[in-house]
């Protein structure tokens, strides 16, 4: 049985490769390249411009099916939606599409769960199933942009799953959406976020391109960041920050954190003077998200309580503070709450036969 190749793994360069392999043309992989990414054709038969014996051997040792959108289509754009997709193995991730005034953002997912169990993260209850390949990741875009009206203008790596677990897979994903043949989405347009796991910090502050990073940091003490964070036992916030000080020297780009507010726990003024005293070395601007009700044992603050809690740091810190708010709870807008929305409702009678 000819085992079929993920041809959305390929950079453009390694498409020509792969059709030179073949006994096509270089240029022909160049072709096929524009065709998957720029066009987003999953039919080798609608490729007209590539040769018929080309677009025959595609069908027989590539594979362009990867994912399968499982969830209804949006009707309103001008809002956030999530995704769920179907994988080739049955199982399930999503991604979420963010407009606002002058961006288009597609977050994605970078694992089938996760296993880095925060305490907060509906995804923790899943666990964690696999990582996905660059292809997948790549895919939950391209099926986005098939269906939203304007072209995506920006990528987060903030869904499901750990990306810096699955590094080399999520750097790769990275590498196409921006490459110029791929779908040419700018460097600084991609962000990779991370719960802190600092070797990979280290070494993303060594790559040659200009991706940004952000943070998920939920608490600035070591003992309450641990209950929140497992990973913080593995790296504690000086490791994580002075990983943070050398990505941020060595780039010159100003790193993002993100801080998830959840009532009575990290919201005090306490929790707000120490922000502001360690992060204030640091180029960088802090995402403030309300909390979204999930099955986790914590509450989402109260309005009055979340500007409080903004205004005070926004009057005492040297960088910028802004409140990030979700798409509604009402949407299951927290990451992993569509995947446990839908199967816990088992609503997939009725969809059609896997991805073959």
């Amino acid at each position: 049985m000819t085992i079929k190749h993920s041809l959305k793994d390929l950079l453009p360069e390694e498409m020509e490769t792969w059709a030179q392999s073949k006994g096509y043309p270089s240029y022909k992989g160049r072709q096929l390249a524009q065709w998957i990414f720029q066009k987003g054709v999953d039919d080798p038969d609608s490729m007209h411009t590539l040769p018929k014996a080309f677009r025959k051997m595609i069908c027989a040792e590539g594979n362009l099916h990867l994912t399968r959108l499982v969830s209804d289509k949006p009707n309103d754009f001008s809002q956030s939606n999530k995704f769920l997709f179907e994988l080739s193995d049955g199982k399930f991730v999503e991604s979420v599409y963010i407009p606002s005034e002058n961006r288009r953002t597609v977050c994605v997912s970078s694992q089938v769960g996760c296993a880095l169990n925060c305490t907060f993260c509906q995804t923790a209850r899943m666990g964690f199933q696999r990582n996905l390949s660059t292809g997948e990741i790549v895919d939950q875009v391209l099926q986005i942009r098939r269906i939203v009206p304007e072209a995506i203008t920006n990528v987060v790596f903030m869904g499901m799953g750990e990306p810096f677990h699955n590094y080399d897979s999520v750097i790769q994903a990275a590498r196409i959406l921006n490459h110029e043949s791929g779908l040419n989405i700018g460097a600084r347009h991609i962000t990779v976020s991370t719960a802190g796991v600092v070797p990979q910090i280290l070494a993303f502050a060594e790559l040659p391109y200009q991706f940004k990073l952000a943070v998920s940091l939920n608490a600035i003490r070591d003992d309450l960041r641990q209950t929140l964070m497992p990973v913080n036992r593995q790296y504690p916030l000086s490791a994580l920050l002075e990983a943070v000080k050398f990505y941020a020297c060595k780039t010159h780009r100003r790193v993002t954190f993100e801080y998830v507010m959840m009532r009575n726990v990290n919201i005090s003024q306490r929790d707000a003077d120490e922000l502001v005293s360690r992060l204030s070395e640091f180029d960088c601007k802090l995402n403030l998200i309300p909390f979204n009700m999930t099955e986790a044992p914590y509450e989402r603050p109260a309005e009055e309580e979340i500007q409080f809690f903004t205004d005070y740091l926004q009057q005492r810190a040297p960088f910028p503070v802004m409140i990030r708010w979700s798409g509604g709870a009402d949407k299951q807008a927290a990451c992993g709450q569509l995947y446990t929305h839908i199967k816990q409702k088992e609503t997939y009678d009725g969809y059609p036969e896997k991805i073959s």
